[in-house]
């Protein structure tokens, strides 16, 4: 077997400002819901800011989770709610700005979550779709908070795509290109993936749905069909 390289090791100043970041994404979707106060905007923002991480440890069994064991993750998500909370008209009016940095957090935590499970041992796909959930666990953990279904099971831009394609990308070269060139390849495949929904707006694809309810109509059709040839009163008439 090939020998496995280093532990994918990110400053601890970018991990708190992909957190931050994260979590200011999350200050402006609870913006936009007027039922959210001070503490659902906290909760938004860390869950934004380091679910994912979160999910990453509690999948690896890596407990408790390294977003609990380094208050720093939890202050940069503070800081984030109160600037959110005092100047929100303003931190909404740079969304393209927090999108795309969202976009390198989404890139850096899929090469995160997939490099912890290649430390574990794990497989490349295990690997590769644990860096996926590492990317998109915030938002999903999001919409579960809101009550709202899942952005990732409904049509819309590839975000969930973007993550997987990342943790392949880093999966695939991590024994071939050494670091950081590889953590910079698997970002630049997130970013290109992402850029695909508002540039060339591209959704995911749904499954064959007309083809599949006029087949079952049509099956419909002729079990009545049957029935009515069976009923002698039908036949009758």
């Amino acid at each position: 077997m090939t020998e496995l390289p280093v532990v994918l090791d990110i400053p601890l100043a970018i991990n708190l400002a992909a957190v931050f970041v994260g979590a200011l994404v999350g200050t402006v979707r609870a913006g936009e819901d007027p039922k959210v106060d001070v503490v659902g905007m906290f909760t938004l923002a860390a869950v934004l800011g380091f679910g994912g991480g979160l999910v990453r440890d509690i999948l690896l069994g890596n407990l408790p989770p390294a977003a609990f064991r380094d208050a720093r993750y939890l202050i940069a998500a503070m800081v984030a709610t109160l600037i959110g909370a005092v100047a929100l008209y303003y931190v909404a009016r740079i969304q393209r700005l927090l999108w795309s940095l969202d976009t390198l957090a989404i890139g850096l935590f899929a090469c995160v979550g997939a490099n912890a499970a290649l430390i574990a041992g794990l497989g490349l796909l295990p690997s590769a779709l644990i860096g996926a959930c590492a990317s998109i666990g915030g938002v999903v953990l999001a919409d579960i908070l809101q009550g709202k279904p899942s952005s990732i099971v409904h049509v819309g831009p590839p975000n969930a795509i973007a993550g997987f394609g990342g943790a392949v990308t880093y999966t695939a070269l991590y024994s071939v290109i050494d670091d950081p060139w590889v953590t910079i390849m698997a970002v630049l495949v997130t970013l290109g993936l992402r850029l695909t929904g508002p540039i060339l707006n591209l959704t995911i694809p749904q499954p064959r749905r007309r083809a599949y309810e006029l087949r079952r109509r049509r099956d419909e059709d002729r079990r009545k069909l049957r029935r009515a040839e069976r009923n002698p009163r039908n036949r009758n008439a």
